[in-house]
């Protein structure tokens, strides 16, 4: 599974990066248009996240899609740092913090294995993408030893319980058009990612609910986990969704599509148990 996990993950994302759009991918403007793009949809990323509060901090992402994110961080004065196993994701995001005059250290790695020191980071980030990781404990374990005491985990899952899953892909497009009994479940699943067709492009995906997420964070301090972005379009044909596209919908925090968390590395906490291992920084 984890084998299979990588190359399907290595395959969908080097064909269509993650957020990707037409244009040059050569300029500043690309990428301030996918940033535009990015923040229309999650808005609530902005708040719930604050990048901004990370000044002077050093700040890991796992799963750096085109930098937009990790950019949000640079841009408040954080020291930046990424980890992928995408060579389309490194090269994007590598030219995007170029292009716009930041700084960034960028590795091709595993995130059950990151190849940084313990108690490294102030803080962790990861937006919808540990969803694709078989071995989401194994990440959260090294996410525990890389991150310094009181040091911060923030992370955006795909949510099992939204309207999204329930209603547009599980009813609508899997049973009532008949994807489910063509493609199985994780076929099913795996088109929700731009680019796959659940066959031949199949990336792992798996849903998580809030309890599934507290779990994860057993060994963290929890500050907060919760449901965000219910849209128009996760219920409706797109035919019908009109003027609104990208609105935010009452009950967003009931049926919306991530569940978000952040949590803290208790103080006086040392390397998690599960993960110990020493590595040096220019490893």
């Amino acid at each position: 599974m984890k084998s299979e996990a990588r190359l399907e993950a290595q395959k969908q994302w080097n064909a269509t990066a993650c957020g990707e759009l037409e244009g040059d991918k050569e300029t500043p403007d690309y990428f301030l248009a996918v940033e535009k793009d990015r923040f229309a949809q999650q808005a609530w990323a902005l708040e719930y996240f604050d990048y901004s509060r990370f000044a002077g901090k050093r700040v890991l992402e796992i799963g750096i899609g085109q930098g937009t994110d990790l950019m949000q961080f640079a841009k408040a004065g954080a020291e930046c740092f990424g980890v992928d196993i995408t060579d389309n994701h490194l090269e994007l995001t590598a030219r995007n913090f170029r292009l716009r005059g930041k700084k960034v250290d960028l590795r091709k790695a595993d995130a059950t294995q990151l190849p940084f020191p313990d108690g490294y980071f102030d803080c962790v980030y990861s937006f919808g993408v540990m969803h694709h990781i078989p071995e989401i404990d194994r990440v959260v374990a090294e996410v525990h030893r890389v991150l310094k005491p009181d040091g911060v985990i923030m992370v955006a899952l795909y949510y099992k319980w939204s309207a999204f899953h329930l209603i547009k892909w599980l009813l609508l497009k899997g049973l009532l058009k008949g994807d489910m009994f063509k493609l199985g479940y994780s076929g099913l699943l795996a088109t929700i990612e731009t680019g796959a067709d659940g066959k031949v492009v199949k990336p792992y995906v798996k849903l998580y609910g809030k309890a599934e997420t507290r779990r994860l964070l057993q060994n963290f301090e929890v500050d907060d986990v919760s449901v965000h972005q219910l849209f128009a379009e996760h219920i409706l044909p797109s035919s019908a969704v009109g003027r609104l596209r990208n609105k935010e919908l009452p009950l967003s925090s009931v049926f919306g599509w991530y569940v978000a968390c952040k949590a803290r590395k208790a103080a006086s906490s040392g390397a998690n148990s599960i993960s110990t291992r020493t590595v040096n920084i220019d490893e």
